[in-house]
């Protein structure tokens, strides 16, 4: 799946995340770093502010793939 737009809010990320990264994949936001299962909510403020935050990032089978399609990404963005 392709997502150009807006990106995904964490409650949208979160439950594909854990599958793909328990079964070997990986997910790297668009700069190539792995994002965390953790998403860091200890409060509920914390919560409430990551409501308005959307991840914009490549999802594949492995580490591999993934930082294939964003190499892939970059070279078509720079042509």
């Amino acid at each position: 799946m392709i997502e150009f737009a807006k990106g995904f809010a964490t409650w949208d990320l979160a439950t594909g995340h854990y599958i793909l990264q328990a079964a070997g994949g990986a997910v790297l936001d668009l700069e190539g770093r792995p994002i965390p299962l953790d998403y860091g909510f200890g409060t509920v403020a914390d919560v409430t502010k990551a409501m308005d935050h959307r991840y914009k990032f490549v999802a594949a089978s492995g580490l591999s793939l993934a930082r294939d399609i964003l190499s892939a990404m970059t070279l078509a963005e720079r042509a």
